[in-house]
């Protein structure tokens, strides 16, 4: 079994383990988080010999989308507390800001980023916390560039990661949380960090989210390499059950 089938295999395993122990016991908490996040893109690229450094913002991004969801979902008893993160985004842009050619340019790619953590609450006060959790991130990156007068450059990277994050929550008032979420990691990828500072509205068990949300990955494979930052807004409605 290759690092990137066991890593897959350890994701499943958390979910159904998840699953079964929400079913048989008693007193978890459940929250489903959709979420827009009004990413831009802005990366070095290395295919094929040829180094690019392109960039989309999210204007750009929302014109030439073919598809996108994001969605946030929590489950935790007691101490335990369980974490997971998915987001898609399928682009085809021809407004792509090519910064070492002239010549006019495309971007299409088929982005996929999901992430599993679980570990322990920390109770920091009467109503703030931090979660400490371990885990794994994935992610498929699919660029492809196309430049008149030169071609298509495509490259494909599907990276698995361990990682560690950590989850502060600290009540600012009696419905108003601040949470600086941050985590790092490495495995397949030299090197994926994130930084997503966020502000929470606590409205009867229903959470209204705002935050920027920060994702950069360094990797490298084969003869190909890709330094990008996906970042932007985000806002969101948490749903208790």
């Amino acid at each position: 079994m290759t690092k990137t089938s066991l890593f897959r295999a350890c994701i499943a395993g958390l979910a159904l383990c998840t699953a079964q122990s929400a079913l048989a016991e008693e007193g978890w908490e459940f929250r489903l988080t959709p979420y827009l996040w009004a990413m831009g893109l802005d990366g070095d690229i290395h295919i094929r010999n040829r180094d690019f450094q392109a960039s989309a913002d999210f204007a750009d991004i929302v014109d030439n989308m073919d598809i996108g969801g994001s969605a946030i979902f929590e489950a935790s008893k007691g101490h335990w507390v369980n974490f997971a993160q998915l987001d898609y985004l399928s682009i085809s842009s021809g407004d792509i800001d090519l910064r070492d050619s002239p010549a006019d340019a495309e971007l299409k790619s088929s982005s996929f980023l999901g992430s599993v953590a679980t570990g322990y609450r920390f109770r920091t006060g009467e109503r703030s916390t931090i979660d400490v959790m371990v885990g794994v991130r994935y992610a498929s990156l699919e660029p492809e560039i196309s430049v008149q007068g030169l071609g298509k450059f495509k490259g494909k990277s599907s990276v698995t990661d361990a990682m560690v994050m950590l989850r502060p929550r600290f009540a600012i008032t009696k419905n108003w949380y601040f949470s600086p979420t941050m985590s790092v990691g490495t495995g397949d990828s030299d090197l994926v960090w994130e930084l997503s500072p966020q502000f929470y509205l606590d409205r009867c068990g229903t959470e209204f989210r705002f935050g920027y949300r920060n994702l950069n990955y360094d990797l490298k494979e084969g003869g190909r390499s890709m330094d990008i930052t996906i970042s932007g807004p985000m806002i969101g409605v948490g749903f208790a059950f």
